[in-house]
């Protein structure tokens, strides 16, 4: 694994921490971390620490959404038929499942759609419209897609369908021709808050209906759970609306969550309370392996259905396909890292751009984040089908990869995404071309220093700092994610009890039994991938480690855990 460098993110002023922690009346650390996440005062601090539901926009704020109401609603009275088409992703089938189950409790003439990922691709497809032109649909709703799709929606004009686009991505120069666009990164766009994942703004379409029908709020705050899996596994900042979308979203999938989650959550994690990590690594990695090897709407239909026995069938899909998943995943990065090890000029190169017409294409988006844990740089993996080589390409802080790839345009087929992960497809004989362009960009962009991955830190904190006090006011910091990651501290002062063990394959982990006066028994810690410092760790000497706190939950007792992500 590539060596970390250890860095404080920068501090607030002694002023602005004294003046918080008084207002308040809370400690030092916590005074700090509020004031690193933008909050100084009395109120913001109350809106951070007690978010409500009536702190969501109302949806109408969507300069356009009137018009997607309005079209809706004449669609359901005359009985035309409705696509609700997602992408196969998380974010993508969550989205199609809270508006095609919303929808499905005012008309029968709806189907939901989900693109082929590897006989269509991405996004919005001709053949996805040309099977809504064949079986006599009217009107199409694309969620998490569709924004950049300007000549498709053309097409489905041309075919005598209506088209409403409910997306997040950023737009190309031109906007689609739809009936009505629900993206708020669109230029000129009144909604407020720029970062709602996919199926947040399908959940904004439904709550705009809610009330152009005037339903009770319960009718679209049932789909809460769902749409804060959405939120939690698509990276979107946990800020704004999007705080209060995953506090009540998780209180329900602890509480009381819709069937098929309820029974995927009890098939992969023996926890009563899930946290926004749980989400990320348990739940949202089988909805997405379904669509990553085979057929996404299994997906769509675990998180749809009404029977229980179903629901148990369909989790047992999405666990048994996500182990299959992991394996492939490992073989791929294995084979990856092998070729980086062969290749000579390696040590020369800004970036990682690796190919094999055998790699699967579903799961090389995973193997190239895993690729930078070890060869932190710019990655993209690559395989074949369809006589075009096409994957997944991820980032490094510093580089935008997405426009990286504008710049390398006239040698791609296609390709699309974000600033930190991107998708792309080539013909063959650009590859060694691109290759070379895609490395002379970086290089100008990075220098070898960027090169070394930085693990950033909040705060020094001492021992004695570290009561159940404290930790009980960190606890409600959640939930954690982009804008308001988990806090992270150093202390140079930390020592085990004598019990330190390595564990995990290959001994590649250490368990540890962490001293502190503040606590009756000791802290439990836990570092992965550093089981090669054991040695040193049993003696029971001091170190100092870059770490985060939690609570864990084990055969239902909870407990505080460090979860220690760099040690000395």
């Amino acid at each position: 694994m590539a060596e970390l460098k250890w860095n404080e993110l920068p501090q607030s002023s002694n002023e602005n921490v004294e003046g918080l922690k008084s207002a308040i009346n809370v400690n030092r650390i916590i005074a700090t971390l509020l004031c690193q996440r933008g909050i100084s005062d009395y109120e913001a601090a109350k809106q951070f620490f007690r978010p409500t539901i009536n702190q969501l926009h109302n949806p109408f704020l969507f300069k356009d959404m009137k018009k997607a109401v309005d079209r809706i609603e004449l669609a359901i009275e005359k009985g035309q038929k409705i696509m609700v088409y997602g992408d196969y992703d998380v974010d993508g089938t969550t989205s199609v499942a809270i508006v095609f189950s919303f929808l499905s409790e005012f008309t029968n003439a709806i189907e939901y759609y989900i693109p082929d990922r590897y006989k269509e691709g991405y996004g919005v497809s001709k053949a996805g419209i040309d099977y809504a032109a064949q079986n006599n649909f009217s009107l199409i709703i694309s969620l998490d897609c569709g924004i950049r799709s300007e000549k498709l929606v053309e097409y489905s004009n041309s075919k005598g369908i209506d088209f409403i686009i409910c997306d997040h991505h950023l737009p190309s120069e031109t906007l689609p021709p739809a009936l009505a666009i629900l993206d708020a990164k669109v230029p000129g766009e009144s909604y407020p808050f720029k970062e709602l994942s996919g199926c947040g703004v399908g959940f904004k379409l439904i709550q705009a209906l809610c009330i152009s029908k005037k339903l009770p709020d319960e009718r679209y705050l049932q789909y809460l759970d769902l749409v804060a899996i959405s939120t939690c596994c698509d990276i979107v900042p946990i800020v704004d609306e999007n705080r209060v979308i995953v506090k009540y979203g998780l209180e329900k999938l602890n509480q009381n969550p819709t069937l098929g989650l309820k029974v995927l959550k009890e098939s992969c994690i023996n926890k009563k309370e899930l946290i926004t990590s749980d989400v990320v690594f348990y739940i949202g990695p089988r909805i997405n392996a379904v669509g990553r090897l085979y057929d996404a709407k299994t997906a769509v239909k675990l998180l749809i259905v009404k029977n229980e026995e179903d629901a148990i069938d369909y989790a047992e899909i999405l666990n048994s396909t996500n182990t299959e998943r992991k394996g492939i995943d490992e073989t791929i990065t294995a084979q990856a890292l092998e070729m980086i090890s062969n290749d000579a000029l390696h040590p020369n190169r800004f970036t990682n751009v690796l190919f094999s017409p055998d790699w699967h294409k579903g799961v090389i988006g995973i193997v190239a984040s895993r690729i930078i844990e070890h060869h932190y740089r710019p990655t993209i993996v690559l395989g074949f089908s369809d006589g075009k080589i096409s994957g997944s390409a991820r980032s490094i802080k510093g580089f935008d990869i997405h426009e990286a790839l504008i710049e390398c345009r006239d040698l791609l087929v296609q390709f699309g995404g974000h600033t930190h992960a991107a998708g792309l497809s080539l013909l063959p004989e650009n590859l060694p071309l691109f290759i070379d362009k895609f490395d002379e960009i970086a290089s100008r962009h990075l220098t070898r220093d960027m090169l070394q991955p930085v693990i950033n830190y909040d705060v020094k904190i001492t021992e004695n700092e570290i009561t159940p006090s404290f930790i009980k006011l960190l606890k409600q910091f959640e939930p954690f994610g982009p804008g308001n990651m988990t806090p992270i501290f150093y202390t140079s002062s930390l020592r085990d009890t004598g019990f330190a063990r390595q564990m995990g394959g290959g001994n590649s982990h250490l368990s540890l039994n962490i001293q502190n006066p503040n606590f009756e028994t000791p802290i439990k810690g836990v570092a992965f991938k550093q089981g090669e410092k054991y040695e040193s760790i049993k003696t029971g000497k001091s170190f100092e480690a870059i770490f985060s706190i939690q609570e864990e939950e084990f055969n239902g007792r909870k407990n505080v855990q460090f979860n220690i992500r760099d040690l000395r």
